[in-house]
């Protein structure tokens, strides 16, 4: 039992909320995402998570809630230094939310300046559960073009997030317009800082097509 293994240990416990979401346990998860934040407020990635497990529950007024505080919150310099660009991964997850059913949703405090209708042909965005781990997300697109870190921008328009290089990341890929053919994902574990009982990084990539437009 994941849970088990150590108790309230937040990176168990991000571990067994992916596993959950994969499984399609999505209360549970959004069980297991509360306590990660209540146990770890001072992180971004405790709101990211827990807001995806309120959406996949169907909770979507407060799913988009959780995303506007962590857009909102201060959080301590040695954070908001680790993971500056965070905001842009947050703000396309919230606006999907929204746009997937904002008939159910009341956007009216968060500001317009947030608000804005994000579709794209393809989105990866790749999570880990463990801190102070580095983990690259490469997307190879049918030109040979490869986006990551150090190509950050490629012809047909693909687009990959800041490099977050001593947390838990997310990356995201971005491509607006797709072409036709095969597109690699690829993770690069670049390594981390750590020795801990919980044992191995454990990665979760997700992928979309159609990403918020209404035929995702």
């Amino acid at each position: 039992n994941i849970a088990e293994i150590d108790i309230e240990n937040h990176e168990l416990y991000k571990l067994l909320g992916y596993k959950l979401r994969e499984t399609g346990q999505f209360q549970e998860a959004v069980f297991i995402f509360k306590k990660v934040l209540q146990w770890r407020p001072m992180e971004p990635q405790s709101y990211r998570d827990y807001g995806l497990a309120l959406a996949d529950a169907g909770q979507y007024q407060q799913a988009v809630d959780t995303f506007y505080t962590a857009l909102k919150k201060n959080y301590e310099e040695g954070v908001a230094g680790l993971y500056r660009g965070f905001e842009e991964i947050l703000v396309t997850e919230m606006n999907r939310i929204i746009a997937r059913h904002k008939e159910e949703i009341n956007t009216s405090s968060y500001g317009m300046k947030l608000v804005h209708a994000m579709p794209v042909d393809v989105r990866v965005v790749l999570s880990w559960n463990k801190n102070n781990t580095d983990m690259d997300l490469w997307v190879v697109d049918p030109n040979g073009d490869k986006c990551y870190y150090g190509h950050k921008e490629t012809l047909i328009g693909g687009r990959i997030s800041n490099d977050f290089t001593r947390g838990y990341g997310p990356e995201q890929f971005l491509l607006k317009k797709a072409i036709p053919g095969k597109y690699q994902v690829l993770v690069n574990y670049y390594g981390d800082q750590q020795v801990k009982i919980s044992g191995p990084a454990t990665v979760m990539a997700e992928i979309f097509t159609h990403y918020a437009d209404g035929k995702e």
